[in-house]
């Protein structure tokens, strides 16, 4: 029996053997994806790559979106479920997915979330202020030129008239990666690397750094990495797989409802701003670190007194 059979590779090994398993999954979706947008949106994209490119005029939205939902499938849902399956005869118990449901542990995350919004873009306001070198302003031009058309690309995906569109990103841009992210970085990769560097803490932080890098949006680094952290140790604390995924899923859909309520008018447009460039940012971010501290330490003393 293959299953669970990788179980005593070396971490190292179990990582060389989860990037393999990503990379297949994700060609293999992406070629499914190719059939599947030429049965459902008649787009063959060999021939039609415009529609594909996010600058074009004649770019199909609707394919794009189509696209980026199976890619997230392919690279982050699917593989975690493989690799759980060479290195464990319980899946469900080795990505953390089979534990109890405890209320008050997604209560305490879910107001962490909500609490945070402020320190969050008080980090964002701070990373958008970093300077590389001179001698590396290339660098610094080729990511800030990155950073603007991944911009452009959120902004298109973000145009919502309906409340069906606002069904469609919710699904595609807060529930999908909410549940694939956390399925690979924290349910594989942080558990890999905290085996091989023999620390949960190194490797909590060295699954948000490579959690913040894969974004590719360099100005927001900051905040996504402090993400990755908060993530990181919502599992740690409660061996509950489904309390950063809510997290991260609370964290996605509020970014989704502000902007569509923002251009219904419903709320203001400072509203997503709040803590970041004001002039009493430091105050409100500062407020906003201290409550979540504090939220934190509460959910770490639930998984105490459960313990104890």
């Amino acid at each position: 029996m293959l299953k669970g059979s990788l179980a005593h590779y070396s971490p190292l090994s179990q990582l060389m053997m989860s990037l393999l398993v990503v990379v297949a999954s994700f060609s293999l979706c992406l070629f499914a994806g190719s059939l599947l947008s030429y049965i459902i949106f008649d787009v063959n994209i060999f021939n039609s790559a415009q529609s594909l490119d996010i600058n074009s005029a004649s770019a199909n939205i609707g394919v794009l979106k189509f696209y980026q939902a199976i890619y997230s499938v392919g690279m982050f849902i699917i593989p975690p479920f493989i690799i759980a399956w060479f290195l464990s005869r319980k899946i469900t118990s080795y990505l953390f997915l089979n534990r109890k449901f405890i209320s008050s542990q997604f209560i305490l995350a879910g107001l962490t979330i909500i609490f945070a919004l402020p320190a969050i873009n008080l980090l964002a306001d701070i990373n958008s202020h970093l300077q590389l070198p001179e001698f590396l302003s290339g660098v610094e031009e080729w990511m800030r030129n990155s950073e603007s058309q991944a911009e452009e690309i959120t902004n298109k995906f973000l145009v919502m008239e309906t409340p069906f569109d606002l069904l469609i990103n919710l699904i595609l841009i807060a529930l999908i990666p909410a549940l694939g992210e956390e399925l690979l970085f924290r349910g594989i990769i942080q558990r890999v690397f905290s085996d091989m560097v023999k620390s949960v803490h190194w490797g909590i932080l060295i699954t948000a750094f490579l959690f913040a890098a894969l974004h590719m949006q360099f100005f927001g680094f900051l905040p996504r990495m402090a993400m990755g952290v908060l993530f990181g140790y919502l599992l740690i604390w409660t061996q509950n797989l489904w309390v950063p995924i809510l997290a991260h899923l609370l964290n996605n859909g509020m970014a989704v409802c502000l902007t569509y309520f923002i251009h219904k008018g419903v709320l203001p447009k400072d509203i997503e701003k709040f803590g970041g460039n004001d002039s009493g940012f430091w105050v409100s971010g500062c407020i906003s670190l201290l409550i979540i501290t504090l939220l934190l330490f509460e959910l770490y003393r639930t998984r105490e007194r459960q313990n104890g």
